[in-house]
């Protein structure tokens, strides 16, 4: 059976940075593998790829066991390297690359989000990356990006970060703590404050505040739900008093249809709409094919009618929250649209299971939707069946109907050939 998407739950104790958020996500991958697997595996499988790329050495990235404040945790490292002269390099070089598209339009969002912050802090006139004068924020981008995506949480949640006190000494001198950066990047979104009365330092970054922003929906305490992993992500010194770490943890939501038994499950989707007059269809199926390679959930089109009685398409687009970046990246650049209308909304899901049957020696994979205990959909996989029916010369609906009774468990003429569910 298939388990329900899970939430990402983000823990900021003791703020956030890029290198806490990578390490408590490499963690998070590790621990929520099906087999046992460490933190070293996970940036191998996952981050280092990711960086390759970009152009980046793989090689410069680091995971290893510390101890922070008493507790068993992971540091993530980058190797001391020139990076990247500007966002807009980095910018550039993440949409030229190989990475998967959302994956790449997360970290270009990131980056034109940071980028964003300097110009206001600086008045537009200081264009120069301060941040990305080495290589690791840069590693942080596309690592923390690579890793959500790699765990597809339906939404993101964040606890509202402290931004230490003090001092920070930066690129433009020493600065109150939290940087300019950091409260721009923050505008708007809950914080706690301070959240320090220790030795100067700075508990939220740059970098950790812009990640935030970039991928929380929504910001508050932990979420309800069944603990399904966690990982714990060490910043590079001791504070005293508390245990410098970053805990990240996947939620598997329990709410239920009130008044059903729990006969199905629900989650929070966002419906992305575009309605489009001046786009041939060609491209616009060319937008929709893009949009479900990049993971969307589902994407239609209807008919409508517009200003001045002329005929035009909506394009719908439903998706994860902590997908709505992405996708709306791919509806800006592969349409014509200027604008997208986002909607909340939740969707019904009956219990997905999943089994195979077997047909003139062949498989066909079978979705199987459950009411309770009670089985009420049967759905083949069309390719599988067209496989079967191209290699044995029968009707590709012989094969489905098929391919569906055995599914159900039910008789069937003994003239056609098949095999258990």
């Amino acid at each position: 059976m298939s388990l329900r998407p899970s939430l990402l739950y983000l823990q900021c104790g003791s703020g956030a940075s890029g290198d806490m958020l990578t390490a408590a996500l490499l963690a998070l991958v590790a621990s929520s593998a099906a087999e046992a697997a460490d933190p070293a595996a996970a940036l191998d499988a996952v981050v280092r790829p990711a960086l390759a790329a970009v152009g980046i050495d793989p090689a410069v990235a680091h995971v290893a066991p510390v101890v922070r404040g008493g507790f068993a945790a992971w540091q993530f490292t980058v190797d001391d390297r020139p990076g990247f002269a500007t966002f807009a390099e980095l910018v550039d070089a993440v949409r030229a690359s190989r990475l998967d598209p959302p994956v790449a339009a997360g970290v270009a969002a990131a980056a034109e989000r940071m980028a964003a912050a300097e110009r206001a802090v600086h008045g537009g006139a200081d264009e120069h990356l301060h941040e990305l004068a080495g290589l690791d924020t840069a590693v942080d981008l596309i690592g923390v990006t690579a890793l959500v995506a790699a765990l597809a949480p339906a939404r993101v949640v964040a606890s509202p970060p402290p931004l230490g006190a003090g001092t920070v000494r930066t690129a433009h001198g020493e600065l109150p703590v939290p940087a300019p950066a950091v409260v721009e990047l923050l505008r708007g979104l809950p914080t706690a404050g301070a959240g320090w009365d220790g030795p100067p330092a700075e508990l939220t970054t740059p970098t950790g505040a812009a990640l935030l922003a970039q991928l929380a929906a929504e910001f508050g305490g932990l979420p309800a739900g069944r603990l399904v992993a966690d990982g714990l992500g060490a910043g590079r010194r001791e504070l005293e008093g508390r245990p410098n770490v970053l805990r990240a943890l996947l939620v598997e939501p329990l709410d239920r249809s009130p008044g059903q038994g729990g006969a199905w499950a629900e989650d929070e989707v966002e419906l992305l709409e575009a309605t489009i007059d001046d786009l041939p269809a060609e491209l616009l199926a060319e937008a929709a094919g893009r949009l479900l390679e990049a993971g969307a959930l589902d994407v239609w089109t209807t008919p409508a009618t517009m200003k001045k009685s002329r005929p035009g398409t909506v394009l719908h687009v439903l998706g994860q929250p902590a997908q709505r970046a992405a996708l709306a990246a791919i509806v800006f650049a592969e349409t014509s649209t200027f604008g997208l209308r986002v909607a909340p909304t939740r969707r019904l899901l009956l219990d997905e299971r999943h089994a195979t049957v077997t047909i003139d020696g062949a498989t066909v994979r079978v979705r199987l939707g459950y009411l309770g205990e009670r089985l009420v959909t049967a759905s083949p996989e069309y390719e599988d069946c067209h496989a079967v029916a191209v290699r044995t010369g029968r009707p590709a609906k012989d094969v489905y109907d098929r391919a569906r009774a055995l599914a159900r468990g039910l008789e069937v003429r003994p003239d056609h050939a098949g095999g258990p569910v």
